[in-house]
């Protein structure tokens, strides 16, 4: 088969052909010329010391070399040519195309392929780049011979109707360890762990470092019924082993795994053949197409590339707080990283040049290797699942020390101690069960769909129709996102707060089983799942006051994960109370839905009591009052998206930081006696000119025969006699604050009781009424919300006029409508703001003037 030879990029184009030196049926050798081209270039010329100098026009003609061996068969340009770039100049039967290579040779015809060729852009190597074997015997091909190779694979797949499943080993199918308790536990029938161990594989490494060899037994627990799953899988699926352990380790494996060679043969890949030291990825093995491939591991971070692919299983956990013996060698759990503040080091780019890149690799993989040896000496050392024992054993014991009290009042122990020691290791992991029944569904999706597009093609019987082959891929993604299809899953102390929950582990999980993930509580929300240990507290709170949401734990996700079913939540929903919820502040949610000092409720899906926490005011003579809150009944509607009004950001304080006191503890060291002296000797200091000014307000009221301040008939009032009625309200409104005078007192109740009955009947009384306090009063007509609210209970202790706020509304407008002023708010239109400022300083000036006078007043008196 002919192939095309390019001039190449080098040259300096534009170029033209001077001559043709080999014709059409010449043998044509690497680096022997083949014709001759020339070239035009400007040269400077003249005498440089005398600064007379120019430039000139010069044609170079030089020789074409060959860059590869064959027989020419065409050539595609004539003498003469002008050639403005790159292009195909002839066509060249090659004597071998070198697809296949083995150790830096071909493997056809035998020639070194590391030899320079400098007529050559790329080097022979470049040839064959695709590694496909498992071993590490440096076997490559080309592309296209890589994709006759695969092509073949899935030919007789597809006879055979079967997959390709690519199967990690730690923690999918096994688990692993070095802690030498295991190999005492097995030896020991008395232990309670025996049981547990005794179908424990040992064995030493036979080969790979010394250290490993030499020094450590590995411990092998297969995961339960693993021998009858590989069995029955082997039916539908060609199995392939891929690992990041060792490639000693890896072999050791699989044949304890796989005895007589007949479920992975040599289909064995570790990270000594990787060729990649942070991920795997099935290119390694199908470079062309990975349509027919199926992964199933513990981790998904680890396969960027073949997400699609992949079955991920929950992580086997036998051998108690050992995890993956060789975590090493993977890269870092990012979204199971603490949050400190720190940013994280970025891994090391690769180097520019082949030889440091390699350099930089094996620097990195000694390290990884030097963090696994010091993971293994401290298994040894430690021994942490001696220590776990060994606590369930103090346990035991401080359980059978408990004494109870009898009928007769004398103590006695325990009746019913411990029948059996406990054990560590418990094997009751039923994850293969629903893994089998996952693979076995996907291989009858597979096929049903392939046998329906070859119908379509009318392709025979026999025949095979890579046309009709689907992407198992796209087949997996079909039946996972029906499983939470519908679903609004919030996550509450899963992640780290600086962790992107779209790029997380656990977020991309969610989303691949179509459910939608949204990073705040909202109304269209349908699940909170939170961390047991530290579920998040405002997600939390925010999430018991909507009843339609189920908060759930953890463990609801990853058994939704494992069956690829949406399961029932009432297993798994989270009904535990935050600390503030147990003290009862305001919202302490009771544990069977109820919400201490109102009324029961039944309890809510999500394991709470009540939609809102309510507040309580309590009194000084000790009567507690609940107080309503008028946006319960339209929370929904008035929630933002992202289930938070803006108004209500920031309400809740910020926890103290340790150390910090709270200020409250100031009061503990207060002197209230001295406070109480000084005040009521401030009371006393008032005068009696001030005394009798104020009977004289009450003579003016009684005549009226309204109550100005409240806006409503005394008669209509029958809470309290007349005259203890005008004294309480005197007592509560003319008592001035510490550090304000009398008159000034006086003078803020006259102009709020001016301001909240919406008339200017005592404005018009005195005739003098200035702008300022027209625009006062216009201004302050509102009264507060949450002092309306407190105003029929006469009993709270507040300092407050007794009437609500329909009434005092009504009271206003009525006020307002008999004035004629449209209730006192167009008044403020027309003041002139300079006009307003100087009267404004003239008053602060009159009240400053009138304080100090009181002041010297006082000290006089008291001299």
């Amino acid at each position: 088969m002919s192939k095309p030879i390019r001039l190449g990029s080098r040259l300096r184009y534009p170029i033209t052909i001077v001559k043709l030196l080999k014709s059409p049926g010449d043998t044509i050798k690497k680096q022997e010329p083949l014709m001759q081209y020339s070239f035009k270039w400007m040269k400077e010329v003249g005498d440089n010391l005398r600064e007379n100098t120019w430039m000139e026009e010069q044609t170079t003609i030089v020789n074409w070399d060959s860059p590869t061996d064959g027989e020419l068969k065409q050539w595609n340009i004539h003498e003469g040519q002008r050639i403005e770039a790159d292009a195909p100049c002839m066509l060249v039967k090659e004597a071998c195309s070198h697809e296949i290579q083995f150790q830096g040779l071909c493997a056809i015809c035998g020639k070194d392929m590391t030899e320079v060729n400098w007529a050559a852009e790329s080097r022979d190597t470049h040839r064959a780049p695709i590694s496909m074997i498992h071993d590490r015997t440096n076997l490559t091909v080309s592309a296209a011979q890589a994709q006759r190779t695969e092509q073949e694979l899935q030919r007789r797949l597809l006879q055979s109707r079967k997959l390709s499943l690519v199967v990690d080993l730690d923690q999918t199918v096994i688990q692993a360890c070095v802690d030498p308790t295991v190999g005492e536990w097995l030896k020991d029938p008395t232990n309670p762990n025996h049981e547990s161990v005794k179908n424990v594989k040992v064995f030493q490494l036979d080969d790979g470092p010394a250290w490993l060899a030499n020094r450590f037994w590995y411990y092998i627990k297969l995961r339960p019924g693993l021998e009858g799953f590989l069995k029955r899988i082997a039916d539908m699926y060609e199995m392939h082993v891929y690992t990041m352990g060792t490639r000693a380790y890896a072999h050791n494996v699989a044949r304890v795994l796989d005895p007589d060679r007949k479920l992975f043969g040599n289909r064995v890949i570790s990270r000594d053949e990787n060729h990649n030291m942070w991920s795997k990825s099935l290119q390694r093995l199908f470079p062309v197409s990975t349509h027919m491939v199926v992964i199933i591991d513990d981790r998904s971070d680890v396969w960027p590339d073949n997400r699609p692919n992949l079955i991920k299983v929950s992580p086997y956990e036998f051998f108690k707080g050992i995890g993956d013996i060789n975590s090493s060698f993977l890269p870092k759990r990012q979204d199971l990283l603490k949050s400190n503040g720190v940013k994280k080091k970025s891994k090391k780019e690769p180097s520019e040049t082949a030889v440091d890149k390699k350099e930089d690799e094996s620097a990195v993989t000694k390290l990884q290797v030097e963090e696994q040896q010091r993971t293994f000496e401290k298994q040894i050392k430690d021994r942490p699942l001696q220590a776990l024992q060994e606590k369930l054993d103090w346990e035991d014991e401080e359980a059978e020390k408990v004494t109870v009290q009898s009928d007769d009042g004398s103590e006695s122990r325990s009746s019913s101690p411990p029948a059996h020691r406990r054990r560590v290791l418990l094997d009751d992991d039923h994850e293969l069960e629903f893994l089998e029944r996952h693979l076995t569904n996907l291989h009858k999706m597979f096929y049903d769909r392939y046998d329906k597009e070859r119908a379509v093609h009318q392709a025979g019987a026999n025949n095979v129709d890579f046309e009709a082959v689907p992407d198992v891929g796209d087949l997996l993604d079909e039946a996972k996102s029906r499983v939470l299809r519908g679903k609004r899953i919030v996550l509450s102390g899963v992640l780290a707060r600086d962790v992107d929950i779209y790029k997380s582990e656990i977020g991309l999980q969610i989303m691949s089983f179509g459910a939608d993930l949204v990073p705040r509580v909202r109304r269209d929300v349908t699940h909170l799942v939170v961390n047991a240990s530290q579920p998040g507290r405002e997600k939390l709170l925010e999430a018991r006051r909507r009843p339609h949401i189920k908060i759930v734990s953890l463990e609801w996700l990853a058994e939704c994960f494992t069956k690829w079913e949406a399961v029932d939540e009432t297993p798994y929903l989270f009904t535990s109370r935050l600390p503030e919820e147990e003290k009862g502040n305001g919202a302490a949610v009771g544990a069977e839905g109820e919400e201490s000092g109102s009324e029961e409720t039944g309890k809510l899906p999500n394991g709470s009591g009540r939609k809102n926490p309510r507040l309580k005011l309590v009194t000084a003579s000790g009567r507690t009052r609940e107080l309503e809150d008028d946006d319960d009944d339209d929370d929904d509607d008035e929630s933002s998206d992202d289930g938070m009004d803006d108004e209500d950001e920031g309400l809740l304080p910020d926890a103290l930081e340790d150390g910090q006191l709270s200020p409250i503890d100031g009061l503990k060291t207060f002197n209230w006696g001295s406070a109480d002296a000084e005040l009521d000797e401030f009371l006393a200091s008032g005068s009696d000119e001030d005394d009798d000014e104020e009977e004289g307000d009450e003579d003016d009221e009684d005549e009226d025969g309204d109550d100005h301040e409240t806006g409503t008939n005394r008669d209509e009032d029958e809470d309290l006699p007349l005259g203890e009625e005008r004294s309480l309200e005197h007592s509560l409104q003319d008592k001035p604050a510490a550090g304000e005078s009398p008159s000034k007192k006086r003078k803020l109740r006259d102009e709020d009781a001016a301001t909240e009955t919406g008339t200017e009947s005592d404005a018009l009384a005195g005739g003098d009424e200035t702008p300022a306090k027209r625009l006062r009063r216009a201004k302050s007509h509102h009264s507060s919300s949450l002092r309306n609210r407190y105003h029929s209970d006469v009993d709270s202790g507040l300092p407050t006029p007794r009437v609500t706020g329909d009434e005092e509304d009504a009271a206003l407008v009525k006020g307002s409508q008999q004035n004629g002023d449209g209730g006192g708010y167009d008044d403020a239109e027309d003041f002139d703001e300079a006009e307003l400022e100087a009267e404004f300083e003239a008053e602060f000036e009159a009240e400053f003037e009138a304080e100090e006078a009181a002041l010297r007043t006082m000290d006089v008196e008291k001299g």
